[in-house]
């Protein structure tokens, strides 16, 4: 009797766990120059998820139970550090040194960042997380939205401060991306069908309130982190404030190609060029 109990015991244990899964990641942090449709180059700092540098930190997607061993590497001159909200906090990571850390990820969207400084974050290091709950299989679309100014992020890569009384950007990105790039980018165009839910993700880490419109159809709130009083409301245009994120449902009613665009419309400009900034279209098919 008492062999039959421990083989049950140990059935239902690894029933439990077979939705988790032991992953393995290493972020490294690297200076580079960011480029931007007009072929202009800006100095940024990045979290990147291969060897070498990336001109965006990556968009990390997991599922609810995940074990997570995260290894952050600092391969720039400066300390920096990783922060997670209310889940992991690295401390300071020298100049050459890393540091490893293993969390069971829970359902969520967080914010990753270097807490060291506001710069470091504007410069890029903070990125978007995203732990799917259990058997969430709706499609999803992501858009980090970052503003740049070139002559702040010269200013600031050789140690200066930000002014926001004196804040003026000069391009504006999703996923790090400009102009055409925006559409080549698989995480951020959406494509959907007629009848067919899909979701949307905004993190704004940038400085300024972005409000991003869209054509064709309303969409639902489903979590606002600035204002969670408003979940559930539908709506065609969100505020998305800095260092907060909104998660957006819709199942379209009608094929077509409809516009999305920042209602602040300088922020559809990049360089003084209409249409290279924060627009790009959805295409939904019958």
């Amino acid at each position: 009797m008492m062999k039959f109990l421990s083989i049950s015991f140990l059935f239902l244990f690894l029933t439990f766990n077979v939705y988790s899964a032991n992953i393995d990641l290493r972020l490294e942090i690297f200076s580079g120059n960011l480029s931007m449709f007009d072929n202009s180059t800006i100095p940024v700092l990045t979290y990147s998820d291969s060897s070498t540098f990336s001109p965006s930190s990556p968009i990390l997607i997991f599922e609810d139970g995940d074990v997570l061993t995260l290894k952050v590497v600092n391969s720039d001159a400066n300390v920096h550090g990783f922060k997670i909200d209310g889940l992991i906090d690295m401390g300071s990571i020298a100049a050459g040194d890393s540091v490893t850390q293993a969390i069971t990820l829970s359902a969520g969207i967080y914010k990753y960042y270097d807490p060291s400084s506001l710069e470091n974050q504007y410069l890029g290091l903070s990125g978007l997380m995203h732990v799917k709950g259990t058997g969430d299989l709706a499609p999803y679309y992501y858009w980090n939205l970052r503003e740049h100014e070139p002559f702040l992020n010269i200013s600031v890569s050789g140690g200066g401060s930000i002014d926001q009384t004196l804040y003026s950007p000069k391009y504006y990105t999703i996923n790090g991306n400009s102009g055409d790039a925006i559409d080549n980018d698989a995480q951020a165009k959406i494509y959907g069908n007629v009848n067919s839910e899909f979701r949307l993700i905004i993190m704004n880490h940038g400085l300024s309130i972005h409000s991003m419109h869209f054509h064709g159809y309303h969409l639902q709130i489903l979590d606002n982190s600035k204002n969670p009083s408003h979940n559930g409301r539908e709506k065609d245009t969100f505020p998305v404030y800095p260092g907060h994120y909104q998660l957006l449902s819709t199942t379209p009613d009608k094929p077509g190609e409809y516009p999305i665009h920042d209602h602040n419309l300088i922020a559809v400009t990049g360089g003084g060029q209409y249409h290279t900034g924060m627009i790009t279209t959805m295409l939904i098919a019958p």
